[in-house]
């Protein structure tokens, strides 16, 4: 009998007026999660104000913060079902890769997440050459160092780059698209799960999502696309809208919360598969009710990258 045997059969014996309240217990993970989530949301919300208001390097700090706190949790991640991470390399690829996008940018305009792809081809090389010459690492740890080179430091270089897109006046509303529709994404995923349930979305991977939990993240995700607009029209957090036509300008915003809030499931799903083949519940538990950074990261990273291109393209028309 293992452990979870044990532990049900002496819930079963114990008066009931003993026994633990599951939704007392699942009052108190819902407390711990709001008290998270706001702790967080001071983070996020004071960085985005901080950047818009005084400096733009309090994004990048951020950021680059954020990449060294989510690439350790998934470096333990990894090696824990895997070959070990050689984490020198990791740390290396986000202190040149983001000096080379900051150099790079600085200096022509634009390039930076070119440049950022360059470091990591050259941190790589290295990577394979010390592995030649070492004896205590194979090529399956070369390969575990890639992984995380990649996912998620690298592709959070897009993420770097919503503070630096072509046209200065997007960046606000792509860095409150990247952190605020998708934590209105993930809540309300999370809220109209809990109370609907009904059939769920992808049980071989993430046995707790619903399809009634992603619809309602599509609908956060158009609804903060709303909100967004809203300041934009406002003109508050030096926003803009995106096009003199309201009709226009409606249908940019609610395809940007729809889009992010579709990438921001692909990435949680990416994000669970990755933690089931790595047989990890979360990735840290620094933060109470949401596991580590990397658990609250793996949904922003995906959205950044459909952002970023919007915006880019947007720039160019």
């Amino acid at each position: 009998m293992d452990q979870e045997e044990k532990q049900t059969n002496t819930e079963n014996n114990q008066p009931e007026q003993n026994r633990p309240s599951q939704s007392g217990k699942r009052f108190g993970d819902l407390k711990q999660r709001l008290i998270t989530s706001a702790l967080l949301a001071v983070l996020y919300v004071g960085s985005i104000l901080l950047t818009i208001f005084v400096s733009p390097y309090f994004y990048d700090a951020f950021v680059v913060f954020m990449m060294v706190m989510a690439s350790m949790e998934f470096a333990r991640a990894v090696s824990n079902k895997f070959a070990k991470t050689i984490t020198g390399f990791v740390y290396a690829t986000i202190v040149l890769g983001y000096t080379a996008f900051s150099v790079v940018h600085n200096l022509h305009g634009s390039g930076g997440i070119t440049s950022f792809y360059g470091v990591l081809a050259l941190v790589f090389i290295a990577c394979i050459v010390y592995n030649m010459c070492s004896k205590k690492f194979t090529i399956n740890n070369v390969i575990s160092t890639l992984f995380v080179m990649i996912y998620p430091v690298t592709i959070m270089a897009y993420l770097l780059a919503l503070n630096y897109l072509p046209l200065r006046e997007y960046t606000p509303i792509a860095i409150l698209f990247a952190f605020g529709v998708t934590t209105l994404v993930d809540s309300m995923a999370y809220f109209v799960g809990s109370i609907v349930r009904g059939p769920k979305l992808c049980p071989t991977i993430s046995p707790k999502k619903t399809i009634s939990g992603a619809l309602g993240g599509l609908l956060g995700g158009i609804g903060g696309g709303l909100v967004i607009m809203a300041f934009a029209n406002l003109g508050w957090f030096n926003c803009l809208p995106l096009s003199s036509n309201g009709v226009l300008n409606t249908l940019h915003f609610v395809f940007l919360g729809l889009g992010t809030a579709v990438f921001c499931q692909i990435g949680d799903l990416i994000s669970s598969y990755i933690k089931r083949a790595c047989g990890i519940k979360d990735y840290g538990t620094l933060l109470k009710g949401h596991g580590g950074f990397m658990d609250r990261m793996d949904g922003v990273i995906i959205s950044a990258v459909f952002i970023f291109i919007y915006f880019t393209i947007m720039a160019m028309l």
